[in-house]
């Protein structure tokens, strides 16, 4: 099992507008679960990682953007009524990653986020794959990629392709770390 992350970023930074849509979601190219290298991506992905918030947004959505895989979130929360309730809910992201690493997955996890679950990865050295799609467009303002305790992380650029509508998909793995 692999943790690996698929998200896009505007060029100065953003992986979310102020009102919370992915950057993603706001390319005109954009088309969900198609669009930006997403299916050669999530080929291998047999679960998802989340937090709560992004959990909730997906309960909210036209369709359940992640059939078929098995829900792992990370939340010191119960979760909300009407739940799925084949969800795995965790308070930490350590009980987190043992349950998961102790499930039989068959694949790798998604770490769909958002910001403070990939931070809380980062931070335990989880996450083996760092996919990062720079969108070519500029909000000003929103989600920032990283949070300050995330810390500084050495990356190793793995592949890296341009993408139809100007993207370039990049994909990082751990590096040697500052220090090592």
């Amino acid at each position: 099992m692999k943790i690996k992350t698929h998200l896009g970023i505007s060029v100065d930074g953003f992986i979310a507008s102020e009102e919370g849509w992915p950057s993603q979601a706001l390319m005109p190219t954009f088309v969900p679960g198609v669009s930006h290298g997403h299916p050669d991506f999530i080929a291998g992905c047999t679960a998802v990682l989340i937090g709560r918030n992004t959990f909730e947004a997906g309960l909210g959505a036209p369709r359940w953007p992640w059939p078929g895989h098995r829900v792992f979130v990370l939340t010191s929360q119960p979760l909300p009524d009407g739940a799925l309730s084949d969800v795995v809910a965790v308070s930490t992201p350590e009980l987190l990653l043992k349950t998961m690493q102790d499930s039989d997955l068959g694949g790798d996890v998604h770490l769909v986020g958002g910001q403070r679950t990939l931070a809380a990865f980062l931070a335990l050295d989880a996450v083996d794959s760092l996919g990062v799609v720079v969108l070519p467009l500029l909000l000003g303002r929103g989600v920032p990629f990283s949070v300050p305790s995330a810390g500084r992380r050495n990356l190793t650029l793995t592949s890296t392709r341009a993408l139809p509508d100007g993207s370039v998909e990049n994909t990082y793995t751990r590096g040697t770390q500052p220090g090592q």
